[in-house]
């Protein structure tokens, strides 16, 4: 039962369809990449001119525009320029140099994923197939695991909206329902691998 709030980011748990979860996807990191990834943060891919990388997605989503998504960070490799030693971790330290860094991301576009809720909804029955907003908080750099939350005031029918409600983690008879800070279980809206549009 979730009483506190102690945000882990996305956390894969399965797929919408019968299929399988697939193992993660390596994709390169931009060498002194100035932003903190952690484990359960969302990625999307950016077309930097000359190569595409991943970046954490910052941004919260809205009512009128989408916000890119490639999936799920779950670590990274890359030699350390201090050590000069082949490094694998779950963070992605904020500027670190290396020419060989790549990410570990789960992109499956229906991927489901658990994820807690920033406060309690206002009506527990009331949350299945609504679209919400994220919220971001930067990771924690000590556990190396994200503090991305779902924003629970926002739950609505707009499409615009990066994130669709499944269910409460558990199931309507769990032990989720009715807390102070549910983990729900959730997909993503619209992806990055579902769109025609070419990564920009």
């Amino acid at each position: 039962m979730s009483a506190s709030s102690a945000p882990f980011g996305l956390r894969p748990i399965g797929r919408l369809d019968s299929g399988s979860l697939e193992v993660m996807r390596q994709y390169p990191i931009a060498s002194g990449y100035g932003t903190a990834i952690a484990a359960g943060d969302i990625v999307h891919l950016v077309d930097g001119g000359t190569a595409t990388t991943i970046e954490k997605q910052s941004g919260t989503g809205d009512d009128s525009t989408e916000i890119d998504i490639v999936g799920i960070f779950m670590g990274c490799s890359f030699t350390d320029p201090n050590t000069n030693q082949k490094t694998f971790s779950q963070l992605w330290p904020a500027g670190t140099v290396a020419s060989d860094a790549m990410a570990y991301v789960v992109d499956d576009p229906n991927v489901l994923f658990a994820i807690q809720a920033d406060g309690a909804p206002t009506n527990t029955g009331d949350i299945y197939g609504k679209n919400t907003l994220l919220v971001q908080t930067a990771p924690n750099t000590t556990l190396k695991i994200s503090r991305v939350a779902l924003d629970i005031s926002e739950l609505s029918t707009d499409a615009q909206n990066p994130i669709r409600v499944i269910d409460y983690l558990g199931g309507n008879e769990g032990d989720e329902k009715d807390t102070s800070f549910p983990i729900i279980v959730a997909k993503f809206n619209y992806h990055q691998h579902s769109s025609t549009t070419g990564s920009a």
